[in-house]
């Protein structure tokens, strides 16, 4: 019998129930809305892809992403797309707030009410 086997990454997301407001709280509790926050990526340590992104660099691609954020147009897919073109029809968050807290950058995700 040939065996499968099925691949994980997990990352864990730091979730702190601290960042929310309280009305993101409450939503989450009554099934309004899902709202998530923690940290989302750290400069000079290894994140999942075994990358170390040098806070500089970090720094000038969170000016260009912010500005996606404040648009509303900050949508992510669930694991890692194989292009960094987003599929709307993949979409599972749509990123709300991001800031820096030290060497880390933390964030805000709604989870969308989609399939993926």
């Amino acid at each position: 019998m040939n065996k499968k086997y099925v691949l994980q990454e997990f990352m864990n997301l730091d979730y702190s129930d601290d960042l929310l407001t309280e009305d993101e709280r409450a939503g989450n509790r009554d099934g309004t809305h899902l709202i998530v926050a923690g940290k989302i990526q750290a400069a000079g340590k290894k994140n999942g892809n075994g990358r170390i992104y040098p806070k500089p660099i970090l720094e000038r691609e969170m000016k260009n992403y912010e500005k996606l954020v404040k648009e509303g147009r900050a949508i992510g897919e669930l694991d890692h797309p194989d292009t960094s073109v987003v599929e709307l029809k993949n979409a599972s968050h749509l990123v709300t707030e991001v800031w820096w807290k030290g060497d880390d950058v933390m964030g805000k995700m709604k989870i969308l009410e989609t399939p993926a």
